[in-house]
């Protein structure tokens, strides 16, 4: 499978009118249909060759039409599924004979690039639409509005400078083309203009309509057409502030400039401050530039809505109140005559309370208690400014009243937050240690004491000891501690008693103890009594007392 082969054979053969025939033999084909057969023509060596036409693949033969005063080569190629093959050998030279043109120029118009004189151009013809040799312009002109006969320049440039003209006076004008057969068709009339000059005079008639605080509308009679001394491109609106109301030693010097396109007598001005002075001119301009301007006019914006104001925050939280402090707004746009304060409840849950309301009738308050809130409670409120034209733009703010003292903090109260709840349970520990502590260092105390009480009972002879130990207790603690268990060894070795807590008491009954570890009752029974026998009466006596 390959492209087609080569066209061979180009023929031409010269018919009427500037015709011509074109002959082929196709070549190899590869076994695959030939589709058509694409023709390309080469008139000039530097645009190179291009597409003519394009012919069934059956057909071997072309009639071609073609352009005075032209030399034409032409060559053939062939395309069928696989592609686009080679094209063939060029053909013979061809040259057309001459013709006048049949063409003029195209985007004739005339303009002046000085104030006294017009340039007329054109673009230039293509070579192909030359039609012989000797092409050259023959350019007519006259003034609008006379009988003047026309002026008339060969020339063999594309343009044509037509001096000493009045400003701004339209001319009738024409560009034909000639070539040495001879003119081509008539050319069609064109209006052009002689150079512009700035517009002679300022518009008159100007006014100022106050809309709002930030709109007017500007109204001016239009200049006439013959002042205007060049093509009306629009009218501008020049405007500039002198000072606010507010602040009369402020002065402004910046200059706005709104530009109105085409043929009007009005516009409209945005964007202004309210309660302020301006100056606005108004002037028209052409494509040379801007005319001279009006008479300044004077003119007062009315009083606005403010702006938010600066800031809103909550300076202080109380169990059933919050205050709130805030900034006077950074362009209050008029005199404030106060300012409205809105609230409502607004906790994480679908409950949303009632919206309040406070007048605040002072102008230059910047602080205010709100009172009768529910104790720890999520509020958010709204704060905007007043003039005589009315509210201006709301700030809000969020916070939450306290419980018990305890401070919330705005966006939230601080008993919702983490540190809060982590250093409550920590105090909340550190008391139970606490507590746990001292419990446990009161229990060891009692149990020091009744070990003294059972020793005494054993030992009368380490009474005196322990009387004289316990002297000492108040001074030192450790010591007695450390006396009162050597005392106790010291007096159970010798005495070799076989009495014990089991003992007392009849029937074998234990002794009772109360909560501090202390013996509660008396001692009695037959081994107290021969133990009173034994050792005499003097050591008979309640363990209690001694």
């Amino acid at each position: 499978l390959d492209v087609p082969g080569s066209p061979e054979d180009l023929e031409l053969s010269i018919l009427e009118n500037r015709n011509v025939r074109l002959d082929w033999k196709p070549g190899n084909n590869h076994n695959r249909p030939i589709i058509y057969f694409i023709v390309e023509e080469m008139t000039f060596v530097p645009e190179g060759w291009h597409k003519k036409t394009r012919v069934d693949g059956n057909t071997t033969s072309v009639v071609l039409q073609l352009s005075p005063y032209v030399t034409y080569q032409f060559r053939v190629s062939a395309l069928n599924e696989v592609g686009t093959g080679h094209p063939s050998v060029p053909s013979k030279k061809h040259k057309t004979t001459s013709a006048v043109p049949e063409k003029n120029p195209k985007n004739v118009k005339g303009e002046g690039t000085n104030i006294d004189n017009m340039k007329i151009s054109w673009e230039p013809l293509k070579p192909i639409d030359w039609n012989g040799p000797g092409l050259k312009y023959k350019v007519s002109w006259r003034r609008q509005g006379s009988n003047t006969t026309w002026n008339e320049q060969i020339v063999n440039k594309h343009h044509h400078f037509v001096m000493n003209t009045p400003t701004f006076v339209p001319y009738d004008i024409k560009v034909q083309v000639l070539n040495n057969v001879g003119p081509g068709p008539d050319p069609k009339i064109v209006t052009g203009y002689s150079g512009e000059d700035i517009p002679e005079v300022a518009p008159l008639n100007v006014a100022v309509e106050i809309m709002n605080s930030t709109l007017i509308k500007v109204t001016w009679a239009e200049v006439p057409k013959e002042k205007i001394r060049g093509h009306l491109e629009g009218y501008k609106i020049v405007y500039w502030k002198l000072k606010s109301l507010l602040e009369r030693r402020k002065r402004y010097v910046e200059k706005h400039v709104l530009t109105f396109n085409g043929q009007r007598s009005h516009g409209m001005v945005p964007g202004l401050e309210p309660y302020s002075e301006y100056d606005l001119i108004v002037m028209v301009f052409n494509r040379k530039g801007d005319g001279p301007q009006s008479g300044p006019i004077h003119f007062k914006t009315p009083e606005g809505v403010p702006e938010q104001p600066a800031f809103l925050q909550i300076a202080n939280f109380a169990k059933n109140s919050v205050t709130l402090i805030w900034g006077p707004p950074a362009k209050p746009n008029g005199f404030l005559t106060g300012y409205l304060l809105k609230y409502q409840l607004i906790n994480d849950t679908e409950e949303i309370g009632a919206l309040n309301s406070i007048n605040i009738t002072d102008p230059d308050a910047t602080k205010i208690v709100v009172s009768d809130l529910d104790t720890s409670s999520k509020y958010k409120f709204y704060l905007n400014a007043y003039t005589q034209a009315g509210p201006g733009k709301l700030i809000t703010e969020e916070g939450t009243t306290v419980m018990k003292g305890d401070y919330a903090g705005i966006h939230g109260g601080i008993s919702t937050q983490g540190w809060f709840i982590g250093l409550m349970c920590a105090v909340a520990l550190l008391t139970l240690i606490l507590l746990i502590a001292c419990f446990i260092k009161r229990n060891k105390g009692g149990k020091y004491s009744v070990k003294d009480k059972e020793d005494a009972r054993a030992d009368p002879e380490a009474q005196p000891m322990k009387e004289e130990t316990f002297g000492e207790y108040g001074d030192n603690e450790d010591k007695l501690l450390k006396e009162s268990q050597q005392s106790l060894n010291e007096a159970m070795k010798p005495t070799g008693s076989d009495d014990s807590l089991e003992e007392y008491g009849d029937g074998g009954s234990e002794g009772q103890f109360n909560e501090d570890g202390s013996f509660i009752g008396q001692y009695s029974g037959s081994k107290e009594k021969d133990a009173a026998d034994e050792n005499g009466s003097s050591i008979a006596t309640s363990p209690i007392k001694a």
